[in-house]
């Protein structure tokens, strides 16, 4: 005899599972429509599996556009994102050292001024730091996407 509490958590499970496949059903729908010819995908909608399957969107998508394949965007992020890393993770640490080990007058002011910054909304400074970036002449380059990174603005900013 099934007692309420078993009752309870096999209708528990059978929920989040149904909410589970309907969350990613859409993701399936759009990784099973990437085989599809690319005039046919919202025509066949409410066929999942394709009837013939088609490599040359990943082909035709790997070639990129406006001459520019995709091999170069991700040499870019890959750039990007370990210049990044290794200059938050070197400032970081500089500056935890800092306010860890040193006593000096205001570190404790300095340490909630620091906190408080990084706590601002990415939307509050976004026209700010633009217009910074170009009078600084950095719009067009890597500059504004790895220096400010190097000085841990971005502690709390999860994009």
């Amino acid at each position: 005899m099934m007692t309420r509490k078993k009752a309870g958590k096999i209708l528990y499970h059978v929920i989040v599972c149904s909410l589970g496949l309907v969350m990613i059903y859409p993701l399936f729908w759009m990784f099973m429509s990437s085989f599809k010819e690319s005039n046919t995908i919202f025509l066949t909608a409410g066929q999942l599996i394709p009837e013939k399957f088609v490599f040359t969107n990943y082909t035709n998508g790997w070639k990129g556009f406006a001459k520019i394949s995709f091999a170069v965007f991700f040499k870019n992020s890959f750039f990007i994102a370990i210049t990044a890393t290794l200059g938050t993770v070197f400032s970081s640490a500089l500056v935890a050292y800092g306010l860890a080990r040193c006593r000096f007058f205001g570190r404790k002011i300095l340490f909630a001024a620091m906190l408080v910054s990084m706590m601002l909304p990415a939307q509050v400074l976004m026209i700010p730091q633009y217009l910074w970036y170009q009078k600084l002449g950095w719009v067009g380059s890597y500059k504004p996407l790895i220096l400010p990174y190097c000085f841990a603005i971005q502690g709390f900013l999860f994009i």
